[in-house]
């Protein structure tokens, strides 16, 4: 099977410590781990944020009859600098996948650069792309605009 590397950068306007607290904190929108629960998706986040520490994240969506569940495991984890983890998910087919987000200070904010290898080549992968962007920008929505 063929694999890919999705890749996705975003400049934002705040530190790069403020830009990581928020990154791993699952009570923080703006981060990858939150979703509101509400009359249109119900989700439910375990995050154990530390190296070797698990997260199950899982998002339902009652309208579209549809559950996307995500999990995996921290490897690196350095406050303002860089969090990576692996990533399970249907769109992976069950393969294990590494995301790696690093946090550079640039022009008085902080480029966010987030690379996910490892993912099979084909449709779910650029809607995994799709994903990504969106959470970027929920980011810089969060903490201020993006340049």
């Amino acid at each position: 099977m063929k694999l890919t590397t999705l890749e996705c950068n975003r400049q934002i306007a705040a530190s790069p410590e403020e830009v990581y607290d928020v990154w791993i904190d699952p009570e923080s929108p703006g981060g990858p781990w939150f979703s509101p629960n509400n009359d249109k998706q119900q989700s439910k986040t375990i995050l154990a944020a530390k190296v070797d520490g698990l997260f199950y994240h899982s998002v339902s969506v009652p309208a579209q009859n549809m559950v996307f569940t995500h999990y995996g495991r921290f490897t690196r984890m350095e406050r303002g600098a860089v969090v990576e983890h692996t990533w399970v998910s249907e769109a992976t087919q069950g393969r294990e996948s590494v995301v790696t987000t690093t946090f550079t200070a640039v022009d008085g904010g902080t480029l966010v650069r987030l690379t996910h290898s490892g993912l099979p080549d084909d449709d779910h992968a650029k809607q995994r792309l799709a994903g990504w962007q969106w959470v970027l920008g929920a980011l810089a929505q969060r903490l201020g605009k993006s340049r």
